[in-house]
């Protein structure tokens, strides 16, 4: 991972983040054109050195230039999706100026901002989460964005398919896997397939049907539409381990569209920060 991010940011901040950082433990890096960079350690938020390391719309190109090989307008689709996916599951956040054609939105223009997240496999060590494994069912990890739901997801999903069970994971954004051109940069399991780049809606009809897993794993559940296959799935006899962003259990039931996920869910796994569990529910008894 340091060597990809010596490749894709400015030598300056990479200078600068290499004398205070564990790569390691680097989660997040923030920048924002004139504004000093941030960074997250295991989850909590720094100002890096101090504050006189600006950002310039050179270095948000230069990331940019790098991300994309070159090839900015090749990417086009991705950046009006909001972000780049880069080597090694690295995923880029994108904002600007948006440019609107027809009434939708056709490009982004001066993009000011990057939020470049950085993954890594962790081990849990936690009685519960070893539980479910043992005796898995259909089981959903929920938390506010960046506290640890793909941290989590990546370490079930390697302990899930290293225990025998053939695992489809659906990675439509490469940030997952961390495939970067054909390799794996991070172990999911020796029973773990991958669908890399596939949208997700097409992935549950397509991947299902030629890969028959016995679990699908799927990041950032999104929309009815991708509820209604999951419920699909799980009608067919396939498990489900995904991921949603919620700050609360009592939130999702108390939402109509939510509270339909919730149905196929047996478990839900709580995180209140990076490799903090808050609790696990099992919703078959209460």
């Amino acid at each position: 991972m340091e060597i990809l991010l010596s490749k894709l940011l400015p030598l300056s901040i990479y200078n600068e983040l290499y004398k205070v950082c564990n790569f390691d433990e680097l989660s997040e890096i923030r920048l924002r054109v004139d504004k000093p960079v941030y960074h997250s350690l295991n989850g909590r938020y720094r100002r890096l050195g101090d504050g006189d390391t600006r950002i310039s719309s050179e270095d948000i190109g230069h990331i940019l230039s790098q991300a994309t090989k070159s090839s900015l307008y090749a990417y086009n689709t991705n950046i009006v999706d909001g972000f780049i996916s880069y080597d090694g599951g690295i995923r880029i956040g994108i904002t600007g100026e948006g440019v609107i054609k027809n009434g939708k939105l056709s490009a982004v223009k001066n993009i000011t901002s990057l939020c470049i997240r950085i993954p890594h496999y962790i081990e849990f060590h936690d009685k519960r989460i070893d539980s479910i494994i043992k005796n898995f069912g259909n089981t959903l990890i929920i938390s506010k964005p960046g506290y640890g739901k793909t941290t989590l997801l990546r370490y079930m999903i390697k302990s899930l398919s290293d225990d025998g069970y053939n695992v489809l994971a659906l990675d439509e954004r490469g940030e997952l896997s961390g495939i970067s051109d054909g390799k794996l940069t991070i172990d999911l399991g020796e029973c773990t397939d991958i669908a890399l780049g596939i949208p997700k809606i097409t992935a549950y009809a397509s991947q299902v049907r030629s890969m028959r897993p016995d679990i699908i794993a799927t990041d950032e559940i999104f929309g009815e539409k991708e509820i209604d296959c999951i419920a699909d799935c799980v009608r067919c006899g396939v498990k489900v381990i995904a991921t949603v962003h919620s700050d609360d259990l009592a939130n999702l039931k108390r939402s109509v569209l939510y509270s339909k996920l919730l149905e196929n869910i047996r478990y839900v796994v709580s995180i209140i920060g990076i490799g903090n569990i808050d609790r696990v529910v099992d919703l078959k008894k209460t």
